[in-house]
């Protein structure tokens, strides 16, 4: 087989990246993914010197992360006079610094490894996507998968070991059309039945819905609008008449942020909240000052029967609701900034269980929280449904409301809960165990949705174990590499002499 015109542009891997990313919400081209990850690979095994691993690594990881991120330009456009000159810096910064993570674990892998290093040095720079500086493992490289048959194997793996598993199929598949020889062809065949057939054989749960019943309020308040004086009293009431709406369900919830004023000094607004709700369990989110005076992104559960009961955002995001390493602050005076970068929110607790008076548990989730896989793994066993509030009209109109529903449905078919989600502006939806959306309100769109909790499924292997089954595979692939480059090198020194 012959591709000599991946030889002939520099810009290849570059636009193999970018074409990787459609496998992403909304376009889900996962098959796109799937060849632009062979094809690349292919390039990789041709081309094996460290520098080429380096440099073409860090141009696929920016082409895919340029594409996946291409809505990281929006939040800085909500007051463009004000903030407008950091979105070119953030499109180019962002994709820069994640895809010199893959570069780094990918030459590292290599070097120590060989090819096969590869595979573990990717699969480790994305889970290290949890933790550097803070964490942002947006666009996982195994969410491409979402909507196939290999998804299902994120109930097992998580994302991580399927990022694993998928490296491992397109290299497999990259490797056998470089060197063919049986045991590579062989390899392939194995991984890719292993990936998309096997989960074919999965057990199936019956699901059903709980006799709970649920409000899901969407106001579709606009970031330009959202905090004015003049609109947000607006959009209060339209909360308003929609939670009073008849046939109370069991359940009204708002979305983050909803109440425009501090939770503290709401007292109006609380009693016309609580009158609307009537006998309903009130779910909301609403900024707060706790005991210390700190500012604090809450979620706040309001009955009749029980004093309230508040979940703080742990997950805070940078520069928009903290400064990372503020002590640094005053060296780059920025001090005078606060109110711009937000720095001024206390993080929360971490991930809790929270009770409703009905009897249900749910994990609560705050906007951000919801991309990280392994947040949620203190709470789940005796969890009966994830509950996510937030506001993604800092998106505007891109694809990042779509992202972030994904990756909800992902949290789903991980942990084997159903999902409830309502987003400011959208998309608010119902989603089941098996991460398939029931019903949703679209993005951008006023108005409220009416339904039943689904059940959630038996406890999955991801939930109790988490990330330990990825580390282990990590650890035995390191094994197989080592003792593999250890006989090659026997060989080589045998025929040498």
């Amino acid at each position: 087989m012959q591709l000599k015109l991946l030889n002939k542009p520099k810009i290849i891997s570059l636009i193999l990246g970018g074409v990787c990313a459609l496998g992403n919400n909304p376009w889900a081209l996962w098959y796109l993914s799937i060849l632009s990850l062979i094809l690349w690979f292919w390039l990789i095994i041709k081309n094996d010197k460290p520098k080429k691993i380096f440099t073409e690594t860090f141009k696929f990881g920016f082409g895919y992360f340029s594409i996946s991120l291409i809505w990281i330009v929006e939040p800085f456009l909500v007051e463009p006079w004000i903030h407008g000159w950091i979105a070119p810096i953030a499109l180019i910064a962002l994709p820069s610094f994640l895809a010199l993570t893959w570069a780094i674990f990918a030459f590292l892998g290599h070097y120590y490894l060989s090819y096969i290093g590869l595979v573990i040095g990717l699969s480790l720079a994305e889970y290290c996507r949890l933790y550097l500086l803070t964490g942002f493992p947006w666009a996982t490289i195994s969410y491409v998968l979402l909507d196939t048959k290999a998804e299902k194997w994120l109930s097992l793996l998580g994302p991580y070991g399927l990022s694993l598993f998928l490296f491992l199929t397109c290299f497999s598949i990259a490797l056998s059309l470089q060197v063919r020889k049986k045991i590579n062809v062989l390899l392939a065949i194995c991984t890719s039945c292993t990936l998309f057939f096997v989960p074919y054989f999965f057990k199936k749960d019956v699901l059903k819905s709980l006799d709970v019943s649920v409000r899901l309020i969407q106001p579709n308040a606009v970031q330009e609008k959202k905090w004015s004086e003049e609109f947000a009293p607006i959009f209060f009431e339209q909360m308003i008449k929609m939670t009073a709406q008849e046939q109370k369900p069991d359940i009204v919830i708002w979305p983050e942020t909803s109440l425009y004023l501090p939770y503290n000094s709401a007292f109006e607004e609380l009693d016309k909240m609580r009158k609307a709700a009537e006998e309903s369990i009130l779910v909301f989110g609403a900024l707060r000052f706790d005991q210390a005076n700190f500012l604090k992104n809450s979620l706040i559960i309001e009955n009749k029967n029980q004093e309230p009961v508040f979940y703080d955002k742990a997950k805070l995001v940078p520069f928009g609701e903290y400064l990372p390493f503020i002590n640094l602050k005053s060296y780059f005076k920025i001090l005078e900034r606060s109110n711009l970068f937000g720095w001024g929110f206390k993080r929360g607790k971490g991930s809790e269980l929270l009770s409703l008076p009905n009897g249900l548990n749910f994990i609560p989730l705050i906007c951000y929280e919801a991309i990280f896989s392994n947040f949620l793994k203190p709470s789940v066993k005796d969890a009966d449904f994830i509950l996510q509030i937030t506001n993604d009209a800092w998106f505007g109109k891109s694809i990042g409301p779509q992202q972030h529903l994904a990756q909800l449905r992902i949290r789903a078919i991980e942990y084997g809960l159903p999902v409830i989600r309502v987003a400011n502006t959208g998309i608010s939806a119902i989603i089941d165990a098996n991460g398939k959306v029931i019903k949703n309100l679209s993005v951008n769109k006023s108005g409220y949705l009416d339904s039943f909790i689904p059940s959630r499924k038996h406890s999955t292997i991801y939930g109790q174990f988490g990330d330990f089954i990825f580390l282990s595979l990590i650890f035995l692939c390191v094994v197989i590499a080592f003792l593999n480059k250890k006989s090659i090198n026997r060989k080589s020194f045998s025929e040498e002499t």
